[in-house]
């Protein structure tokens, strides 16, 4: 049944099992793989409008490019952007046209449009898809074969051609669009529930089509939070989907446009059999992962699993997943490239691609501090992320945040933080995103509930932080005022400089509130119609703009209704 799968699985496999030991040597001398690839680009862009203005023809050294060249930011390339897609003009920033634009959350104002070269695919394909199979195969062998894919990546963007004729939409829509003649021999469930228009219950599609596939070999999501998401609907709804399997329908109260609902029931057939192991497996409870259970076959989940969804992979491990399945976490990746590869399973930290990018980082230890490379960098301090890619960005501020955990030969390990621009800072106290997770993270294991997510808004008028929570299986006796108190506390302790402003008045104590069941689900459901893309849907840690706000603050319940409806 899988033979023309595997088949051409073995084959990219075959093709990829020497860019492990590729890799491996970089990982050597990698500032001289560094220094070429900074030559090459200032080479071939020399001739660019901006190569002239900074004279990329003279600069033959690192601390050359350095001195001559400054840190840009967004804003710095957005005239040029405009005159590459609005008026097709070529050699601004860049000698090699992009073959699309990213199109960015966009959460404030106009989406950015993140120029893609050819060049930056071809290191997404051979980092994020070459590097990862050999990866794979080396560690669970034949496992890796056998079974269709369970994918969780939502496309549900538009793609839109700019003035110039370039592509601009999310990116996830340009990787799996071209396997959709192919769909139904790879994938478990159908293409309507990736490239969902508005009105699809994509949440019942995977769970339903996913449930009637005992032989699933993996699972593919952008994040782990999106896999969460997936566990928790078939716990919730599970009495409804084995229903619907066994009579092999679409419960009527089930969103779906009418041509899809014609189209998915005109090939389904009941399914009893599978119907009865289902029911029996969910009757058994969920004290124990169900995963294993009802996908026997499953060798390994890849998903993106940084600091901030570590609370996520955490439960899907411990409730969902179990500890035999391979995990493999995604490398830091974003629209203007991939930076760092796992090397191994279940790895938070990764290294990074020397022959990738051009790297440079800031530390944050020192206000004053220049960014430095690679080889520069210290165990344990925490950097800014500064790139120079393919696609024309020139000591260009990510603005996130990575740690150095340790290296590789001479390759540095690094795990993602938080991102600069998300620091809370009222009155100058620098909470960054780590510590508002972490202080959420521990009120949640200190009083015994589960945390599904929480966000922080920052009030200015009141001055003080507002947080909102989405919790469930609230234990009995838990009070508001408690959970409130440990908050407090643990945000003091996650970082001092608030509790001090506390302490002295500048700041007043954090507010809660408590957010309806799914309503980080619906936001994220929300924000997909709106046409961004699924890769873009990191955790709302802080509320940033004023329709976050609006939305955030109108699910929001009483503790009260809370507690009735976790029991």
């Amino acid at each position: 049944m899988y033979e023309v799968l595997n088949n051409m699985r073995r084959k990219g496999v075959e093709s990829r099992k020497g860019l492990i030991a590729y890799f491996e040597q970089m990982t050597f001398e990698p500032m001289e793989v560094q220094k070429k690839l900074l030559m090459e680009l200032l080479e071939e862009n020399k001739n660019t409008e901006y190569g002239k203005k900074y004279g990329f023809d003279k600069i033959n050294s690192i601390e050359e490019y350095q001195n001559r060249v400054p840190v840009t930011e967004y804003d710095d390339y957005t005239e040029y952007i405009d005159r590459m897609t609005n008026d097709g003009e070529e050699g601004l920033i860049s000698n090699k046209k992009p073959v699309w634009y990213n199109k960015t959350s966009g959460t404030v104002g106009e989406p950015k449009k993140i120029p893609y070269t050819q060049a930056t695919r071809d290191r997404f394909n051979r980092y994020s898809l070459g590097f990862q199979s050999a990866i794979l195969y080396k560690e669970i062998g034949e496992k890796y074969f056998g079974g269709r894919f369970l994918n969780l990546i939502r496309c549900g963007g538009v793609i839109t051609k700019l003035p110039d004729g370039t592509p601009f939409g999310p990116i996830s829509e340009a990787s799996l669009r071209p396997y959709i003649d192919r769909w139904e021999h790879i994938y478990s469930v159908p293409s309507e529930a990736t490239f969902a228009p508005k009105g699809t219950d994509t949440g019942y599609l995977n769970a339903r089509y996913a449930l009637c596939d005992k032989d699933i070999n993996n699972i593919n999501c952008s994040f782990t939070g999106f896999l969460l998401d997936f566990c928790r609907y078939i716990e919730k709804n599970r009495k409804l989907l084995v229903n619907d399997i066994e009579k092999g329908i679409i419960d009527e109260s089930i969103e779906l446009p009418d041509d899809i609902r014609k189209k998915l029931t005109a090939n389904l057939t009941p399914m009893p059999e599978r119907a009865a192991q289902l029911k029996s497996i969910f009757e058994e409870g969920f004290e124990s992962p169900f995963i294993p259970k009802v996908w026997k076959k499953l060798s390994y989940v890849v998903g993106g699993a940084s600091a901030g969804f570590a609370r996520y992979t955490k439960e899907i491990r411990e409730r969902y997943l179990g500890d035999d399945i391979a995990f493999y976490y995604r490398g830091i990746s974003a629209s203007e490239g991939i930076f760092t590869v796992p090397l191994g399973l279940a790895a938070n930290e990764s290294a990074l691609i020397p022959d990738s990018l051009f790297y440079e980082f800031i530390s944050l230890s020192d206000e004053n501090a220049q960014p430095v490379t690679m080889d520069k960098l210290e165990t344990g301090k925490e950097y800014e992320l500064v790139i120079t890619n393919h696609s024309g960005f020139y000591r260009y501020r990510m603005k996130d945040v990575m740690r150095v955990t340790g290296f590789h030969n001479s390759v540095p390990l690094v795990e993602f933080l938080y991102r600069i621009d998300k620091t809370v800072s009222l009155m100058g106290e620098k909470t960054t995103e780590l510590a508002l997770r972490t202080a959420a993270e521990r009120t949640a294991a200190e009083c015994g509930f589960l945390l599904l997510d929480s966000s922080v808004y920052p009030d200015t008028d009141e001055v003080r932080y507002v947080y909102i929570m989405e919790i469930d299986r609230v234990p009995s006796g838990l009070t508001e005022e408690k959970i409130l108190a440990c908050l407090e506390n643990n945000l003091s302790q996650a970082n001092p400089s608030y509790g001090e402003k506390i302490q002295s008045g500048l700041i007043k104590p954090a507010k809660l509130l408590f957010a309806q069941p799914e309503t980080y689900v619906l936001y994220k459901e929300m924000m997909l119609m709106k046409g961004n893309s699924v890769a873009q849907l990191k955790p709302v840690t802080v509320i940033g703009n004023e329709d976050q706000k609006k939305f955030f603050f109108a699910l929001t319940e009483s503790f009260d209704n809370i507690t009735k409806s976790s029991h």
